[in-house]
């Protein structure tokens, strides 16, 4: 078979999907991953062959700007959020969508792979050429944009002939029951962490003295405002007697000013190659570092900002497995109290533990192969 997989220029949305293009690699097919020429080097270093279909993009840019290039105010409501983050991936599939139809019509995959966002693949290519389009989730807390994308899509729709946007014919959910209600009809699926490959730093396979624990907001938090708040957040945990060890980009380290002695500043290090050296978890909220984190057994205090999953982080909190600090509640006392707690209370390890086994015990990327080889023998 021939797969073309479509993502979106960002990190949370292309490294859920690479393990099943490992997997179909894996049984012999070919797999093509298609996006903005900006994110070659991410993809190159999957191992995964790459056909850009759009210029140089910045994720940050298109969802912070309209089509005319001004810029967008970022909404007081959650309502108001979802619905702005669902024009953004608009625009992001008006400037995508003409390379991907092109790149079909020249092609021809056998089944096409989207994450949950790329809208662009699904209307040029996916029913324009009656090619099988499969939606592979990225995590819990699939946010409710469709319509909000559509709208911003209508010239590009109008212009294709498509009056909306199709149901997908396959959906991969990656998202552990625990977490959240399962999509009717999709196939449930482990989530395997992916990172971007390198050396594993000499900390992380030091043994360990006290508790060591990972304190990140991300890849995009940081860039756009979040410095300081990730500084105050090191310093109200300093008094631990713990080792911090801080997740940020190497050239935005300067900014958080002195570190504590006890912070590793790691620079930007792969999850997959730092949380097996750790013992707990502090984060914005991502579903990326959400889910790593419990696929290592990680207790976990989450702040989660605007357009996480909430729903989700509830839910870990009832269950025990992690600590939800609202970010209207966050002080440096309260955040000190909760990332003791994980470390002292034995119950979240216990907890995290076993959110890991539930999440062990779901079918591997491998096992959905055959799944997508029926769906492309039906379809011909």
């Amino acid at each position: 078979m021939k797969i073309l997989m479509n993502t979106g220029p960002a990190h949370p949305l292309f490294f859920p999907i690479v393990p099943l293009a490992w997997a179909l690699r894996a049984a012999g097919h070919e797999v093509l991953v298609a996006t903005a020429e900006s994110f070659e080097e991410t993809v190159r270093q999957s191992g995964l062959a790459m056909t850009p279909v759009c210029g140089s993009l910045d994720m940050g840019d298109v969802m912070a700007r309209d089509r005319e290039g001004n810029i967008v105010r970022p909404p007081d409501s959650y309502e108001g959020m979802t619905v702005e983050i669902g024009r953004g991936f608009g625009r992001l599939a008006a400037r995508t969508v003409d390379g991907l139809r092109d790149l079909v019509a020249r092609w021809r995959p056998d089944a096409i792979v989207t994450e949950s966002y790329s809208f662009a693949a699904v209307a040029a290519a996916a029913r324009l050429h009656g090619v099988p389009w499969i939606k592979h989730t990225v995590g819990p807390g699939d946010l409710p944009i469709v319509t909000s994308a559509t709208r911003e899509l209508a010239p590009e729709l109008e212009r294709l002939g498509l009056d909306g946007l199709p149901e997908p014919d396959l959906i991969i959910d990656n998202c552990p029951p625990l977490l959240g209600e399962i999509t009717e009809g999709a196939q449930q699926v482990r989530y395997v962490p992916y990172g971007e490959p390198g050396a594993i730093p000499d900390w992380a396979l030091q043994e360990r003295t006290r508790p060591r624990v990972l304190v990140t907001l991300g890849s995009v938090q940081p860039q756009i405002g979040g410095l300081p708040m990730l500084a105050q957040m090191l310093g109200a945990l300093s008094s631990l007697d713990a080792e911090l060890v801080v997740a940020v980009a190497d050239h935005l380290v300067e900014g958080l000013g002195p570190l504590p002695d006890n912070v590793i500043a790691a620079g930007w290090v792969s999850l997959t190659s730092a949380l097996p050296g750790c013992d707990a978890v502090v984060h914005h909220g991502g579903p990326g570092t959400m889910l790593a984190s419990l696929c290592q057994g990680l207790p976990q205090v989450v702040i989660p900002g605007r357009g996480k999953p909430i729903d989700a982080v509830r839910r870990l909190a009832e269950f025990g497995a992690v600590h939800h600090l609202p970010p209207a509640e966050l002080t440096p006392e309260r955040l000190l109290e909760s990332c003791r707690a994980l470390l002292e209370e034995p119950g979240y390890a216990k907890q995290a533990v076993a959110a890991r086994e539930e999440i062990a015990g779901l079918p591997s990327p491998a096992a959905m192969v055959p799944v997508i080889e029926r769906l492309v023998a039906d379809a011909r």
